[in-house]
């Protein structure tokens, strides 16, 4: 809410004008300069340190700003109609204070009861209700009424004994009103995260510390799980989490895809994820309205997007290809009620231009797309970004920072407010082809995110200093607990699943480490049964555990060593 002067108001102001001359300064000398003029106090609540925008007219350079009887000691003369002024320490909490600018020659005005302090509220972390990471790992808590400036407020995570360990944060931009960017103290233990301000404390939500080196081979042991209903690729998947009531529970939801013979489906359904990491059966929900493969699937929920908390999320089909085999720029989007159906499909703003095998990702309320191919599956080095709005409709698609070099059939990955793309290939490939190709990359690109505006903060992608093993496409990659998987897909080799699965820790300047790779016992083609092929063209998610351990699922695919047959075969660690 913006505070507004009124009638009211300048009542107030000529009040204290009155007062000001009965017993203003030197012998009752009057002021001088211009008369400054407030408007608009762009926020009408927050903590000691919040910034707040005071709009008007006639400030002058050195004016002061008052919170009731406290000096704003921090503020921003911007210019004659903007000073950012930041709420002074000694606000006492739910009291509400007139705002006050004073020009150097003493001339004032007043914008009554125009902000109230409150104390700090705590949301989400890392975009979830029940986060988790290791120790060391980024973590960005989100929520209101922080403040603006560090060293107002700490941050607590628990160790061992429920004792409050604070979490340093390392630059002044990662603390702000909205969200702070923090690490896990190296201590701490699974317990409750929250933050103290001078306000005020928040709520805590509980944190999970995971064990290190999620991925490592000597973790994982493949396990066959229910089959979707038809063999399927270029089909998406997206993790849900739906919290109380009859609908609760960890589920899977599957769009779309193509058969051997590239016949495209128009099939949604789910599955819940027991306790044990086991499938349940499939459930067919609300068909799409024209079959699509090869899309961005995406999930934006009420905890990595300012959507209506009524549903427990919106599902996204992004271009893809359609029933002719030509790529696509609609988008479809369909609601995702708390008892796990989903809702009528609807399109919303269209791509700017048709793609399919594109990457996208869902962070802080924006849908990014990286990369894909367009007409005659040429490759493109676009990025965008759409704006989720709160009825989970799209805003218009924003040009960002473009990639390197055009690729296509690479997944985009989001860990931590950088943005990832991870090989990929760099010429026209047919979606459905299973050659391994000499265009084929291994190089991974990354990207940080502007957290207050959500724009790519530079001018341009960094290459990261440590390729894959192997140069990859049509592979699938999941971020977790600080690591990243990256399974499956085209590569030389892929016919005897040589890399089947490569991971690598992530660091906290945003770097990935050099990647180690699982073979034998540790791989789904050595695990066996009719699905164990060498895969690609398949879809994967990610979900942590209620003891904090992160698990991955693989989900149908295509058969390297014969394009016409994929599998509906689905695994799990």
């Amino acid at each position: 809410m913006r505070w507004t002067r009124g009638v009211l108001a300048g009542v107030v102001v000529a009040l204290a004008s009155v007062a000001a001359g009965a017993c203003g300064g030197d012998g009752g000398t009057e002021p001088t300069g211009l008369q400054p003029d407030i408007l608009i106090v762009g926020a009408d609540s927050g903590n000691a340190g919040t910034q707040v925008e005071i709009a008007g007219s006639n400030f002058e350079q050195g004016a002061s700003v008052d919170f009731g009887t406290w000096a704003v000691d921090s503020l921003v003369f911007v210019d004659a109609t903007t000073i950012l002024a930041f709420a002074p320490d000694s606000l006492a909490r739910d009291s509400v204070y007139d705002v006050q600018v004073t020009n150097p020659g003493g001339k004032f005005d007043v914008l009554a009861d125009a902000f109230k302090a409150v104390a700090p509220a705590l949301q989400v972390v890392n975009g979830v209700s029940k986060p988790s990471g290791n120790a060391g790992s980024t973590v960005i808590l989100e929520g209101k009424s922080f403040g603006d400036l560090l060293g107002r407020g700490t941050v607590y995570f628990s160790d061992a004994a429920g004792q409050p360990v604070a979490a340093a944060i390392a630059l002044p931009e990662n603390w702000t009103n909205e969200f702070i960017v923090t690490t896990v103290p190296t201590d701490a233990e699974t317990g409750p995260v929250w933050i103290e301000t001078l306000t005020g404390s928040t709520d805590s939500i509980e944190f999970t510390l995971l064990q290190s080196a999620t991925f490592s081979p000597s973790l994982i042991n493949w396990t066959s799980t229910q089959a979707l209903p038809d063999s399927s690729q270029g089909h998406g998947s997206v993790f849900l989490a739906i919290e109380g009531g009859a609908g609760a529970g960890n589920l899977i939801y599957v769009t779309g895809g193509a058969d051997g013979s590239l016949s495209l489906s128009t099939d949604v359904a789910y599955a819940e994820i027991d306790a044990g990491g086991q499938l349940g059966a499939y459930t067919g929900a609300t068909a799409l309205t024209a079959p699509r493969a090869f899309h961005g699937a995406a999930l934006a929920t009420p905890f990595n997007a300012l959507i209506d908390t009524a549903v427990a999320g919106h599902l996204y089909v992004v271009g893809g290809v359609d029933g002719t085999g030509a790529p696509t720029s609609t988008v479809y989007t369909a609601a995702v009620s708390k008892d796990r159906s989903v809702g009528a499909w609807s399109t919303t703003t269209s791509l700017p231009v048709p793609l399919h095998s594109m990457g996208v990702v869902v962070f802080r309320s924006w849908l990014y797309l990286a990369g894909g191919a367009t007409t005659a599956d040429d490759p493109v080095a676009d990025v965008y970004r759409a704006r989720i709005n709160e009825d989970g409709t799209l805003g218009s698609w924003e040009s960002q920072p473009a990639l390197p070099y055009p690729r296509a059939h690479a997944p985009l990955v989001q860990f931590a407010g950088v943005l990832y793309m991870f090989g990929g290939d760099s010429a026209a490939v047919a979606p459905g082809d299973n050659t391994v190709t000499g265009t084929t990359v291994g190089q991974i690109y990354y990207h940080p995110l502007d957290l207050r505006t959500g724009v790519l903060k530079n001018a341009s992608w960094t290459l990261n200093p440590n390729e894959m093993i192997k140069a990859v496409s049509k592979h699938s990659v999941v971020a977790a607990g600080g690591t990243v998987l990256v399974s499956g897909g085209l590569y030389s080799g892929a016919s005897n699943s040589s890399t089947e699965h490569q991971y690598a820790s992530i660091n906290p300047d945003g770097t990935i480490e050099s990647f180690n790779g699982a073979t034998g016992s540790q791989t789904i083609a050595g695990a066996g049964g009719a699905g164990g092929v060498p895969f690609f063209n398949h879809a994967a998610i990610t979900y942590v555990d209620a003891s904090g351990v992160a698990h991955v699922v693989i989900v149908g695919g295509n058969d390297v060593t014969d394009a016409t047959s994929p599998v509906p075969d689905t695994y799990y660690y």
